[in-house]
């Protein structure tokens, strides 16, 4: 079975021959170079050489390792890279999308917003019309009486600017449609000065079938009066012939009486 030595074993030996050398006495004249000076410094050389040959063999592997886990370092950054600009490329293509469909809505919404414009002027108008329809007593009301004030400042908003507070002028239309509703489904007993064909003026009560017609009479039954509403505003007749029909209805709806069939007549439109 062969022999091996290692670098180190082999440096030992040579070392133990280098010491036997040197121990045996030289005898006689001194010579230039002895063969076992010139074999002691080769040796030397010889072992120097091994030493910095295991030395850049150590070296070498320790480098080796460095790099190669600066090289697996590398990898995994160059894979994270890899995947980060997978993911900005999704997140780009995700965000042109999102871009593109923000436009569309934007686009429907402004279009929205302008047909919603136009469509608020139109009721702003039409409710305007139908005001004549209110009655005194309605209009006269702090919360209706608000509402038209802002209503006609809303219909002289010039065109260009038709889109502000749209939002506003709807909640006012529907404030005023809802007024409207809650008085027309009721009757309302209402205290109320009117003029007669010679311009005389009276208290009157008047009792209102909701937007549809009216009744007055005086607390005398003197003087009494039919209404209804026109296109130009409540008209209310003379009808003095149904002074004490109206009295009595108006006992009846107070209490002051038993409750009474009363027939009056339903004014004409």
């Amino acid at each position: 079975m062969p022999l091996s030595f290692s670098a180190s074993d082999m440096t030992r030996r040579l070392l133990f021959l280098l010491t036997i050398s040197t121990a045996i006495p030289v005898f006689g004249q001194e010579q230039p170079v002895s063969p076992t000076e010139t074999l002691r410094n080769s040796v030397r050389q010889w072992v120097e050489t091994m030493h910095r040959i295991q030395q850049e063999d150590n070296d070498w592997k320790r480098d080796q390792e460095v790099l190669a886990n600066y090289k697996e370092g590398l990898q995994k950054e160059i894979a994270d890279l890899k995947q980060q600009i997978t993911d900005a490329k999704t997140r780009q293509a995700g965000a042109t999308s999102e871009s593109l469909t923000q436009s569309k809505q934007r686009d429907q919404y402004a279009a929205a917003k302008t047909q919603l414009a136009t469509t608020l002027r139109e009721l702003e108008q039409k409710m305007s019309k139908q005001l004549a329809h209110f009655p005194q007593p309605l209009t006269a009301e702090p919360k209706v009486s608000q509402a038209i004030e802002e209503l006609n400042k809303d219909l002289k908003l010039p065109t260009e600017k038709k889109e502000e507070g749209a939002s506003k002028r709807l909640l006012n239309l529907i404030n005023l449609l809802n007024e409207a509703e809650k008085f027309q489904q009721t009757v309302s007993l209402r205290p109320q000065l009117m003029k007669d064909a010679s311009g005389k003026e009276y208290n009157m009560q008047v009792i209102y079938f909701g937007l549809s017609c009216a009744y007055a009479v005086n607390d005398d039954a003197s003087v009494a009066f039919v209404g209804k509403p026109t296109d130009a505003g409540w008209k209310f007749e003379e009808s003095k012939n149904l002074a004490t029909d109206i009295q009595a209805l108006i006992s009846s709806t107070t209490g002051d009486t038993s409750a009474a069939f009363v027939q009056l007549p339903f004014p004409k439109p």
